[in-house]
């Protein structure tokens, strides 16, 4: 029964799919994957249609970007937490990213180690930092 699983439901947005499956295959055990989309406008649409708990996100993606995604989502009052997970390492990109309301950040090359805490973290009500970025 719906609304019984204590399991997050994820969207990821992530328009590299080998990337995607990793991202899938580190999180299916514990988390339910609702939407694997890749581009910005799919991860709106996959927003709208599944109401995730936590939406993964890339910075870069096809067709509307990462932050115009959240800025959109801030907009529209959506319950979903975002976290980016990303390559881009650059300090005026995570700022921007918690600025904007972003909930946790995680770089891709540690993303097999981080990725399930990041989640954890967040659906918790707290905020996710990947420790690379201190």
């Amino acid at each position: 029964m719906e609304g019984l699983s204590n399991r997050p439901r994820i969207v990821i947005a992530e328009d590299f799919v080998l990337i995607q499956e990793s991202m899938r295959l580190a999180l299916e055990k514990d988390c339910d994957i609702v939407a694997l989309v890749e581009d910005g406008e799919a991860a709106l649409d996959a927003v709208s249609t599944h109401a995730p708990d936590i939406l993964l996100l890339d910075v870069s993606l096809p067709k509307l970007r990462g932050f115009a995604v959240v800025e959109k989502l801030t907009r529209t009052g959506s319950a979903t937490r975002v976290i980016f997970v990303t390559s881009y390492s650059d300090k005026n990109y995570v700022e921007r990213a918690f600025q904007i309301g972003a909930k946790g950040y995680v770089l891709k090359g540690a993303m097999q180690t981080e990725l399930l805490a990041a989640v954890r973290e967040v659906t918790s009500g707290g905020l996710y930092r990947s420790p690379l970025l201190r």
